[in-house]
């Protein structure tokens, strides 16, 4: 057996003695063997995240302080600094089953230093290479069972942010992300750990329900040789798209979140015999599971998308939508409008016009000859599905030189969001429209259009009202003509700037594109000449 590193819990506030009781005794995780000669492996793996059961249990036992300074998020609270929660909240350890959280790297390690003391056992963290070969069964592809480019088969074997997460924090945040898995895993938030496929080793959740903090040194602390500033974290989350086994990933190890869990490794060849604390854990980790099936079965019946959506133009500024009719029991539909209020007293921001619909059709009345874009929602006692396709009527100005253009006059867009502040109006160019979690996630260039015609050909100035993050770059074409390429700074307020541009005389759209990985907010621009 190989020796045991030092203490590491030891200063941090425990018990000066413990009374042996079968709410302290260890629960050691169930283990499946893993083997790999080339990176030489060899180790025995907890099938499982480690649960608020364990863990509960070496809090008991040791009076080990976990710092009140979590980023928690659940059905009732929003990630916030200025309103840390703990890992012991209410709907955290509400089900015992559930992965732990909020208790950062260092929780981690002292609770693998705790087991591994008082069973005897080289318990620990897992390394990024153990987990990465776990993780991967060997595999080169993006996930165990495939690359899974489209993200639809990805709810069979984890729990990522899906249909169900989307639904959920609608639910009880108001709060609404535009894309997501294509596929419902039942979850909204963590789950019952081992609810969904395990891999070929045997290992659940290993890219899915929470992030996994590991052992691995990321960045050492410059103030302390032996310490660590930054740990390696692997997986993803019920609140991340899921990016690829071997995506790097790291945190900061004074950082605290309910996002991150971990799991443990025998560091050892051989299969120890399993413990009746471990047999009791199973037993009640399979009835949490069938109750927990229960509550997935029921998200996985959220109404699907209405499509077919389309928007008829009609006489004294109406519009008439229809679309194909959802089946299910008790569907009612909920109709969203963005429109281009030509007085500019109405927000461009989406917004709901209508809910609890039952036909499939709805006349809208504007208040003016702007154009509007719409989508439909299906709406049942389950939740609300993801959007229709969106269906836009009515005609966008053309706008010329000389003429101020406002952001929220776009006639197409992608990846965009509109920020509406006492009437102010601005659209943002999103650096990260599908949610992917930190680290590397792809570049997805969000665009603005406007109908522009322009009678002149030669040099310009552009005077644009904006803000940005991280020096962000973007370019401006007239089709296919470039009219400039240019940087936004770093602000935190709104600023103007000016350029050089070059412009020519055309009919074609004017196009507004990111060509960085960094956020842009603009409220109007103007070209002069």
């Amino acid at each position: 057996m190989k020796q045991l590193p030092p203490k590491l819990f030891a200063p941090l506030l425990l018990l000066a003695s413990t009374a042996v009781s079968a709410d302290t005794t260890p629960i050691e995780p169930v283990l499946v063997p893993l083997t790999n000669t080339a990176d030489n492996i060899d180790i025995q793996m907890g099938k499982y995240e480690v649960t608020v059961a364990e863990f509960n249990r070496f809090i008991k036992a040791t009076g080990y302080q976990v710092p009140q300074k979590c980023m928690l998020f659940s059905s009732t609270k929003w990630p916030s600094p200025e309103k840390p929660g703990n890992w012991d909240d209410a709907e955290l350890i509400s089900e015992p089953y559930r992965p732990v959280v909020c208790v950062g790297t260092q929780g981690a390690i002292a609770y693998a230093q705790w087991l591994a003391e008082t069973t005897g056992k080289p318990y620990r963290l897992a390394e990024l290479n153990e987990w990465r070969y776990g993780a991967s069964e060997g595999n080169k592809s993006r996930f165990a069972f495939g690359e899974d480019y489209h993200q639809k088969q990805i709810c069979d074997y984890e729990n990522v942010e899906d249909y169900a997460n989307v639904a959920g924090l609608k639910r009880d945040h108001q709060v609404r992300y535009d894309s997501s898995a294509n596929c419902n895993d039942g979850a909204v938030y963590h789950t019952v750990v081992g609810m969904y496929r395990a891999n070929k080793f045997g290992l659940h959740d290993m890219m899915g329900n929470v992030k996994e903090l590991l052992k691995t040194c990321h960045k050492s602390d410059e103030k302390a040789p032996n310490g660590c500033a930054e740990y390696a974290v692997a997986g993803e989350a019920w609140h991340w798209q899921a990016r690829g086994i071997n995506t790097p990933d790291w945190i900061a190890h004074d950082f605290y979140g309910s996002i991150e869990g971990f799991r443990l490794v025998l560091d050892s060849k051989e299969m120890p015999a399993q413990p009746a604390s471990t047999a009791s854990f199973i037993k009640g980790l399979a009835q949490a599971q069938e109750k927990a099936q229960k509550s997935h079965q029921r998200l996985k019946s959220l109404p699907v998308s209405p499509t077919g959506l389309t928007a008829n133009l009609l006489k004294n500024n109406q519009v008439e939508l229809n679309w194909m009719p959802v089946a299910g029991d008790d569907i009612s539909y909920s109709i969203y409008r963005s429109y281009l209020d030509p007085e500019g007293k109405v927000s461009r921001k989406s917004q709901k016009i209508a809910y609890g619909v039952k036909e499939t059709n709805f006349i809208d009345q504007l208040t003016g000859k702007g154009p509007a874009s719409y989508t439909v929602f299906a709406n049942s006692s389950v939740g609300e599905s993801m959007a229709s396709n969106e269906a836009s009527a009515g005609v966008h100005k053309a706008f010329k030189p000389g003429e101020r253009i406002q952001a929220e006059h776009y006639q197409a867009k992608r990846h965009i969001w509109v920020r509406d502040n006492k009437q102010e109006q601005s659209v943002g160019l999103s650096a990260n429209e599908n949610h992917y979690a930190t680290g590397q996630k792809p570049f997805l260039p969000a665009w603005l259009k406007f109908n522009f015609n322009s009678d002149y050909s030669g040099q310009g100035t552009l005077k644009m009202r904006l803000r940005s993050q991280d020096d962000a770059s973007f370019e401006i074409w007239q089709g296919q003509h470039l009219v400039a390429r240019l940087t936004g700074g770093k602000t935190d307020a709104f600023s103007e700037i000016s350029a050089d541009v070059s412009l020519i005389a055309s009919q074609q759209p004017l196009e507004i594109r990111a060509a960085s990985q960094a956020w842009l907010l603009i409220d109007w621009f103007e070209f002069s000449h």
